[in-house]
Formats: structure tokens, sequence, C-alpha cells
């Protein structure tokens, strides 16, 4: 009986690591030293071992078990608090956890062990149990590390994004600082051409001005440095690969979109068309974005190499596919929605987004 004992500790210490593991992975990272936590955890281990050693171990175990139950939900609650995380997901994984792991371990040995002796029934479903248990930690983790790994792919571009939109906005104040070094003699010039009566000799002088201030990296410059940042990025990477692009942008400069939901938005449509167009004759691809009213509808269009084509087919494969879900969840977050559709052999996606626009505070 004591070597049965033994063993059940034995278990438990290694549930109760597996419990320490999944909250941490359900609710959030710790919240103080983990140290104290780890300490925290291990006080509940030996309290549970002492109420173990304290009871028989025979077919009355059972009723022991479900007072342990009882006993887990709040303890696990109060150890939740240990991590970050909302209330509802401490209180889920507080009752989650133990009731399935205590109803999973007397199901195995119901059903499954009946016949065999009470001390290999109890070893065989508290293994099991704890098998089960540490299959779902594992898969809780990669769960949590792919959506980090996700979202850091993300930052990644949104950083090179910024960059390339700094850089243009380098570019235009250098252009504007040599031309502002030189305005004298520009002044000057036009003044003698003007008095000269060469009408034309100044306007082909002014032409060749407004040529010097164009900045060649800049494809978009709404007002609104989220977008541009985003469509500078993506339209230059399209023109790389030899697409023929044209856009209309028609936005206010402030939207009430954060940047995480319209790099989202418009990376993936992006890329979904530039990788279409892979190999496509003659690519094309068309963007819009307007707002009017609250609305804000983004649609692109590109051809294919295809005249006939499933749409359904194309939300599913991996040449359109590819973020349409995401672009799915932000549009029902703004109550919106998402269109794909074919005509005449182009490929066309639009999605629709209820806003506002952002009051500016006056100063």
């Amino acid at each position: 009986m004591l070597e049965l004992k033994l063993y059940v500790i034995i278990f438990w210490a290694a549930r109760i690591c597996l419990y320490a593991r999944c909250l941490h992975d359900c609710i959030g990272s710790c919240r103080i030293s983990k140290k104290i936590a780890a300490a925290a955890f291990a006080v509940f281990w030996i309290a549970e071992s002492f109420l173990l050693s304290l009871s028989p171990l025979g077919r009355e175990i059972e009723l022991f078990e479900f007072f342990l139950l009882l006993v887990e939900m709040p303890c696990l609650f109060v150890l939740a608090f240990c991590f970050s995380g909302t209330i509802v997901r401490r209180l889920f994984a507080a009752v989650f956890l133990p009731v399935v792991y205590w109803f999973g371990e007397w199901s195995i040995r119901r059903m499954l062990f009946s016949t065999a002796s009470f001390y290999r029934q109890y070893l065989a479903s508290a293994s099991v149990c704890v098998l089960f248990l540490a299959v779902f930690t594992f898969l809780i983790s990669k769960i949590k590390t792919s959506r980090q790994e996700r979202e850091r792919a993300m930052l990644k571009q949104e950083l090179r994004m910024y960059e390339k939109q700094f850089h243009i906005i380098r570019q235009s104040q250098h252009h504007i600082r040599s031309l502002k070094h030189d305005m004298k003699h520009h002044i000057k010039m036009l003044s003698d051409l003007v008095a000269a009566g060469e009408k034309d000799a100044a306007l082909d002088y002014l032409a060749s001005m407004g040529e010097f201030m164009e900045n060649t990296d800049a494809y978009v410059d709404s007002g609104n440095e989220k977008i541009d940042s985003i469509l500078n990025y993506m339209l230059a990477k399209a023109q790389k690969a030899g697409i023929c692009t044209s856009w209309t942008i028609q936005i206010p400069e402030h939207l009430e979109l954060s940047a995480f939901d319209m790099n989202v938005i418009l990376s993936n449509l992006m890329e979904n068309a530039i990788n279409a167009l892979d190999g496509v004759p003659s690519p094309s691809l068309n963007l819009r974005i307007k707002y009017d009213r609250g609305t804000l509808c983004i649609s692109t269009k590109n051809n294919n190499a295809k005249k006939s084509l499933d749409p359904y087919r194309l939300r599913t494969s991996s040449e359109h596919g590819y973020g349409l879900k995401n672009i799915q969840k932000i549009a029902e977050k703004h109550h919106g929605s998402l269109e794909t559709s074919v005509e005449d052999g182009f490929f066309c996606v639009s999605v629709l987004l209820f806003l506002s626009v952002k009051e500016l505070s006056q100063e």
C-alpha cells in the first residue's frame, strides 16, 4: 500500500507540473517570479500528497478523488493569478484541467481496466491520464509557438514597410533641401525667362523643377502614413516582379483601424495577388481603397493565365487562399465581409469594413 501511494505521489507531481505548463500556455506569461510560482505549485503538490497520506487506498478512493476535484478547482484558480491573463481564461483553465483529468481517470479505470486488480487499475489509469495531459500540453504549446512565430513574421514585415516609408520620407526631404539651397538661382532664372518673354522656356524650367522634386520611390501618398508605408512596400515588390500596377486611393488621413489589422488585410491581399501572377503573361494588378461615410472598401483585381476559374477553389487553394482566413477574421471583427469573384479571367477580392474617422484633439 505504501508503494502504491509513492507511485501516486510521483504521478501527481508530473500532473501538477503539467497543470502549471498548461496554465502558462492557456492564460499568459508569468506575472511574478518563476521561482515563487514554482514554489506555489510545489506547496500545492505537498498539500495534496499530505491528504493522500491520510486517506485509505481502496475502492473508496473514488470518493476521495471527487473531494480532491472540488479542492483543486479553487486552488488552481488562485494559482492561475501567478500568470497574466483574463479572469475568464483563469476560470476556464482552473475548471477544465482538473475535471478532464479526474473524470478521464475514473472513466479509463472503469472501462478499460475493470478486470485487473485495483492496484494495476489505479496505476494504469493514472499513467494514461498523465500521458494524455502531456500530449494536450504539448499541443497547446505548439499552437502558442506557431502563433508567436506568425506574429513575429508579421512584425518583421511591418518593420520593413516602415523602413521603406522612412527611406521615401528622407529622400523627399533631401530633394526639398537641395531645391531650397538653389532656390534663389531658380527664381533668378525664372525671372529672366519671364522678363525675356520666353514663356515656353519658363514652363519647361518649372517642369524640370517638378521632376527634380518627384520621389521615384514613392508610389502612394494618401496622407495616411500607416497605409502608405504598407502599400509603398508591396507596390515596390510588385513592380520589381514586373507586374503592371494601378491604384486608386481615397481615404482620410486618420482611420479607426489599427496598423496590425491594416497590415493583415493589405499584405495578404497584395502577397496573394503577386504570387498568383508569377508566370502569367502581361501580369496586371489593380488596387482600389475608398472610404465613404464610415465604410472602408478595399479591393484587388489581378489577371490569371486561366480564363475559367472557380472562386471557391481559389478561396481554398494555396494560390489565392493563403491569408484569406485571416482577412475574414479582421473583416468580421469590424462587422464587415470578404467576397471573392471571377470576372473574365480576373480574380477579384473585395473587403468591406465599417469604421469611423478619428477625431483629432484640438491642442
